[in-house]
């Protein structure tokens, strides 16, 4: 028996002389019990670290290690943790469960079928293994060979009770409820189902009923199950009565969305937060509305390794609190609504995004007495807006940033029109947008009237020029490399699939052979980042460009620009076209969402011809124009500065959304719609 040594915050830590014992697992397993959300996990993790170094060939200690790591909700590197564990023990079945989520969450599908197939060849003639193997289709998202495998584990093991529970369950997520309840039906049938099989089959018949009273031909309509249910949930709320607020005052507001990260919805959030709490704190009012707040921000994940922290500075420094949803313990349905109601029965049956924030949303809402949701972005929509609804919170905002999802398709969820109706139809529910073409889209898509949308452009403020060391060295060495260059030409946007990254390398080489002497400096990181550089390096073009990557000193570098470039196929109101142009720089952009309202054409900038089919050559003779506007007018900078300032002032910013937040919410429901359930397209 080793002999420990207890540190003085209660843990024993192993002399060099310790072998692995019962102690050691026991803590694993205790560990990775107390885990059981994010700051928990967060504090866990280093002793999992210590004991991992000391025992590294160990399973307990792997497993623990790195299912501590997952409820950190990192996402840079699990994948690369989860193949290690595996390949240092490839008959454990978790180990390779995690390694193919990763993978499927980085569309490597073609790999995870391949490393499955090696563990569980062909069709396994042992019931577990069949079972396991269908999960772990299910893991690749591969739902048709799943269902096979199911299918076939209950026909050739007829007598297995764990089989119909496992298959009843993962039919009840997808929503095929009549097959689930079918399948639970029969083994209970057999008089030898387990206690919860009972529970489960009770459940499901419930909601069934209810469903069917609400939506008689749920069954036939074409929809998924899962998406009527949420439908009819919230159809719930038609006649709902919204709980009297104080005119002209505005009370506990919540600003929802899915994290921090360094989005420019996210940092406008941020700022909006910062600033009422800011006015709310000094004067107490705005345009003759009280603010009494608190003003609180509530994000899924503040996860500092995942960068979801980005702009947590700028409400702290504010003194806005922030929850983190993943901390929230959730709730089960019967805790929610106590009484027996459709309602109830309902939420057992909701889409996992919506059941997510209900379970922890709801007494959130509650404990804080909260006036207004406002919901940002049509993730958070899906997750927050029926748990505003359950908790009764009197108003319900919900602000779209950018083109609808069904414009997006990678972004896009069947559970989204039908929900986005049914909230149209809620008392108390009402419609923002930060541009007239995003809102234009939304009201097209979903056939609501324009007046259904307030329209608060962005407040966006000058971004500091001053730099790090670090980004004085890297701009004095591309200077020295590119010193015959006249003119710098600039983007800062995240290197994703929406903004075009490679557009934009195809424009620098075009650009670059009109005017060679020109430089670019690209400031900005994201999936894409790898695939660009390749790409400037096979146009000959690299040693022209400064790949900046994320930054802080975005003031600084765009300090450095003569011009700024923006391609993107979507957008809401790109605020950093409003940056560039607080710092002087004219821009050119595609006319994407709602960019164009962003300039004054032929004064701070020009937008392309087309989004799609951008002409390079009509571009580059745009940008130059600019340019040279830039070189031969001294004072343009600073009329562009002013115009800036003028239209996107975060104090004007903050009184229209003031004086939407404070005003009464609308009692009566909105004028009745036709009754219309659109088949959803696949994601």
């Amino acid at each position: 028996m080793p002999l420990l040594a207890v540190h003085e915050n209660g843990h024993a830590w192993f002399s060099a002389s310790d072998v692995y014992s019962q102690a050691v697992r026991a803590e694993c397993a205790d560990l990775v019990k107390r885990a059981d959300n994010v700051e928990t996990a967060q504090v866990a993790l280093p002793r999992l670290k210590y004991l991992l170094s000391r025992f590294p060939g160990e399973l307990d200690v792997n497993l623990s290690h790195a299912l501590v790591a997952e409820m950190t909700r990192v996402r840079e590197g699990m994948l690369e943790l989860w193949t290690g564990v595996h390949e240092k023990f490839p008959d454990n079945y978790r180990a390779l469960q995690y390694r193919l989520r990763w993978l499927s969450r980085h569309q490597r599908i073609a790999e995870g079928l391949e490393i499955l197939e090696r563990h569980y060849p062909g069709v396994p003639s042992d019931v577990d293994r069949r079972l396991g193997k269908a999960e772990l289709f299910v893991e690749l998202r591969e739902i048709a060979k799943a269902k096979a495998l199911f299918v076939s584990t209950l026909a050739d093991f007829p007598d297995s009770k764990n089989a119909p529970l496992v298959y009843a369950k993962r039919l009840r997520e997808w929503g095929e409820l009549t097959e689930a309840l079918l399948i639970l039906d029969r083994l209970l049938a057999t008089g030898q189902a387990p206690k919860n099989a009972s529970v489960m089959a009770e459940e499901l018949r419930k909601g069934m009923e209810v469903l069917g009273r609400h939506v008689p031909d749920w069954q036939t309509c074409g929809i998924p199950a899962r998406i009527v249910v949420l439908r009819a949930a919230i159809d719930i709320f038609r006649n709902r009565s919204v709980r009297s607020v104080a005119p002209g005052r505005l009370g506990s507001v919540s600003l929802i969305t899915g994290s921090l990260g360094t989005g420019g919805a996210e940092r406008q959030l941020a700022r909006t937060a910062a600033r009422l709490e800011r006015t709310r704190r000094e004067s107490g009012s705005i345009s003759g509305r009280q603010i009494r707040g608190p003003i609180q921000v509530v994000v899924k994940s503040l996860s500092r390794e995942n960068n979801h922290d980005f702009f947590l500075p700028m409400i702290a420094c504010e003194q806005v609190e922030a929850y983190q949803i993943d901390n929230m313990t959730p709730a089960r349905p019967a805790e929610l609504v106590p009484e027996e109601s459709d309602l109830r029965h309902l939420l057992s049956l909701v889409p996992v995004h919506a059941a997510f924030g209900t379970q922890r949303l709801v007494e959130h809402f509650r404990r804080h007495e909260t006036e207004v949701a406002y919901i940002w972005q049509d993730g958070a929509v899906l997750f927050a807006a029926l748990a505003a609804l359950v908790a009764g919170v009197p108003r319900i905002v919900l602000n779209v940033r950018g083109l609808p999802p069904v414009l997006r398709p990678h972004l896009f969820r069947g559970e989204y029109e039908p929900m986005y109706r049914a909230l149209a139809r809620i008392p108390g529910v009402e419609f923002m947008s930060n541009s007239h073409a995003a809102a234009k889209a939304y009201c097209e898509w979903l056939d609501l009237p324009q007046e259904r949308f307030t329209i608060v452009h962005n407040g966006v403020e000058h971004l500091p020029p001053e730099p790090n060391e670090t980004d004085e060295e890297r701009w004095q060495k591309f200077q020295r490399r590119t010193a015959d260059a006249t003119e710098t030409i600039g983007g800062v946007f995240r290197i994703d699939v929406d903004k075009r990254p490679e557009l934009w390398i195809d424009f620098v080489h075009a650009y670059h052979e009109a005017r060679p002497n020109a430089r670019f400096v690209l400031v900005g990181s994201g999936p894409l980042l790898p695939r660009v550089r390749q790409r400037a390096a096979e146009l000959g073009i690299a040693d022209r460009i400064l790949f900046v990557g994320r930054s802080a000193s975005v003031g600084y570098w765009l300090a450095k620009m003569d011009a700024f470039v923006l391609l993107s196929r979507f957008e809401g109101l790109p605020n950093v076209l409003i940056e560039a142009q607080l710092a002087g720089i004219p821009v050119v952009t595609t006319p994407a969402g709602g960019a164009c309202e962003t300039f004054t054409p032929g004064v701070t900038g020009l937008a392309t011809d087309t989004v799609e089919a951008v002409d390079l050559d009509a571009l580059c003779a745009k940008v130059g124009h600019v340019v040279d506007w830039r070189h031969s007018d001294p004072s343009l900078a600073d009329r562009i500065r002013q115009i800036a300032s003028e239209r996107f002032s975060t104090t004007l910013m903050v009184q229209r959304t003031v004086d939407l937040l404070a005003s009464p919410p609308a009692a009566d429901p909105p004028a009745e719609q036709p009754r219309k359930y659109k088949r959803a397209r696949a994601r």
